[in-house]
């Protein structure tokens, strides 16, 4: 299988690319695609093809990535699952640094139409919230907690499942925070490129799958809590992104949108 990476920082993508083999490289400007080989321990052949990317922050960079990288092919093959990870600011007092959490849905905060339409709501969706899929969420939600509770991956905390929220600006204000969180019950984190990603795989179709890692409270410590704890990330990034790996078999390939 074909996955597509997407972060929106290097820090994100780790060691990722130092773990393919027989790498190919694809340029689009400034944005770069790197695709290669992960072989599964003592496999002889190909266990899953990865093409990687990070876009740089916010939605436009993130929607333009998702959208070069579902053209991208490895060895014939087309991407059959976007997958998109990095850090987030938590929106629940109950996240903590290093918590994970895979939204079932995201809403871009600051998708603003009125009086046209609804607040939240994507006029090209007619809808407020980008649903991903069950199968998917469920599948990476059991891989991880098993992993972090046989201590197969260290740092890791609890996942996490709910409502994540995009928008083009980076929250390191209580106040604007607590706004939000009123305004969408059962917020669980804010970040800045994942509803766009999402709103891509939903028009072309392809199944999408976002995780995030806490690394601040969205408050007025975030700007250095964030810059502190990125340092550290990128040293651990890679094992998120290998546990997932590690289960490919149980993954549920052949589950496609509107099935």
């Amino acid at each position: 299988m074909h996955i597509g990476l997407l972060c929106a920082m290097p820090e994100e993508i780790g060691s990722t690319i130092g773990n393919l083999q027989n790498l190919s490289e694809t340029n689009w400007g400034d944005l770069k695609i790197i695709s290669g080989e992960w072989y599964e321990s003592g496999a002889k052949s190909p266990s899953v093809y990865i093409s990687a990317a990070w876009s740089g922050w916010g939605k436009v960079s993130a929607a333009r990535a998702a959208t070069r990288l579902l053209g991208q092919s490895c060895r014939g093959r087309e991407i059959d699952l976007l997958l998109f990870t990095g850090v987030a600011g938590a929106a629940k007092p109950d996240l903590k640094q290093w918590d994970i959490v895979l939204p079932t849905e995201l809403v871009q905060h600051d998708m603003d139409a009125r009086p046209l339409f609804q607040k939240y709501v994507i006029p090209a969706l007619k809808k407020e919230k980008i649903a991903l899929m069950d199968q998917w969420v469920e599948w990476a939600t059991a891989s991880l907690q098993d992993s972090i509770a046989k201590n197969l991956i260290e740092h890791f905390g609890k996942v996490e499942t709910g409502l994540i929220a995009t928008g083009d600006k980076f929250i390191a204000d209580k106040s604007v925070l607590e706004n939000l969180s009123r305004e969408l019950p059962g917020l669980c984190a804010v970040e800045m490129e994942g509803a766009a990603v999402a709103q891509v795989a939903f028009q072309e179709k392809v199944p999408c799958l976002i995780v995030r890692v806490i690394s601040d409270g969205a408050d007025n410590s975030a700007a250095q809590v964030f810059n502190d704890f990125l340092k550290d990330y990128e040293k651990s990034s890679w094992n998120l992104i290998e546990t997932l790996l590690n289960n490919h078999k149980e993954a549920p390939w052949n589950t496609k949108p509107n099935d």
